[in-house]
């Protein structure tokens, strides 16, 4: 498995109808396979498949987070 760190410019497959919700990447991270409210709900739709689950913030909201 790969560690290293990388950026991906998710702008050309996250959308308005995304924000808010939960969305289900392909492996490279170039489609969106399935999205949902909840998590457990998106679980649920892609089943076994591999995928890489990720958050869409809605506009106008930051997150900040601390650590230690």
């Amino acid at each position: 498995m790969d560690t290293s760190t990388k950026n991906y410019d998710f702008t050309k497959v996250i959308t308005k109808e995304h924000a808010g919700k939960w969305v289900a990447l392909s492996p490279d991270h170039a489609s969106v396979v399935d999205y949902a409210d909840d998590l457990e709900t998106l679980e649920g739709k892609v089943g076994g498949r591999e995928v890489v689950f990720m958050r869409v913030r809605k506009p106008g909201i930051a997150y900040a987070f601390k650590v230690g």
